[in-house]
């Protein structure tokens, strides 16, 4: 219908027009897809209002049927000299190494293609016809979060194990040290200052970037949470520092 025409020419200009869009669809009906967009955005980065997963679902689906961005040319630039830089890097590491070891994760086409898909969902969200470059930016974060540091993490317990026989810590355990907690704490208070409120999972990848253990820091965070320094919010995505 028209609301679902005025919804979509704002998807395809672009996200400043969800407030317009939202406004205008259905006299600024709350559950149009724009405001519910809107809604979300708010969520994630401040910590204010709620959305409940059926209706994120709804929204979900509707971005992956009504939206289809394309790399705009800045953000294609800016993911292929990222790529090219990355695999340059796992490469020397390689070679300082005296090329006797492999890469725990091999930097190929199919991670390009795996940005380029993250970027392209980042944009959906927004119902952005064009990937932007802060799109590629968060998808190349998430990726050294997650993918580069699994590969630095197996890396390393492969070198305690040729040393020792046996991993020490949380891997021998199945439990993290109490100097292990202690750490992720200090790391906690530091990323967290009273009165705070952040997404605990940005919080987590950017500890687990610094060469902390996602799991000890996870662990951690709940220990403070139970001695009231800290509060979960928002169903336990954001979390607030209250002393």
């Amino acid at each position: 219908g028209n609301g679902e025409d005025n919804l979509m020419a704002a998807g395809m200009i672009g996200s400043d027009n969800l407030q317009q869009a939202a406004n205008s669809t259905n006299g600024g009906n709350s559950y149009s897809a724009a405001a519910i967009a809107e809604n979300a955005m708010r969520v994630a980065t401040t910590g204010q209002g709620e959305l409940d997963v059926p209706t994120m679902k709804k929204y979900i689906q509707y971005c992956k049927a009504k939206c289809k961005p394309c790399l705009s040319d800045e953000a294609g630039d800016i993911l292929a000299s990222s790529y090219v830089k990355i695999r340059d890097d796992v490469r020397k590491r390689v070679m300082e190494a005296g090329g006797q070891e492999q890469a725990a994760i091999p930097i190929t086409v199919r991670q390009l293609e795996a940005l380029v898909r993250v970027s392209e969902s980042l944009a959906k969200m927004r119902l952005d016809s064009r990937v932007q470059s802060e799109d590629i930016a968060e998808a190349l974060r998430l990726f050294k979060v997650s993918t580069m540091t699994a590969s630095s993490t197996d890396s390393t317990s492969s070198e305690r194990v040729g040393a020792s026989g046996s991993t020490a810590g949380l891997m021998s355990t199945g439990m993290p040290s109490q100097e292990e907690l202690m750490r992720a704490e200090t790391f906690l208070r530091s990323r967290l200052a009273i009165g705070a409120v952040l997404n605990k999972q940005r919080v987590v990848e950017e500890a687990s970037a610094q060469g902390y253990n996602a799991m000890v820091v996870a662990r951690a965070l709940s220990i403070m949470v139970s001695r009231g320094e800290v509060q979960e919010r928002n169903q336990s995505r954001m979390v607030k520092r209250v002393r």
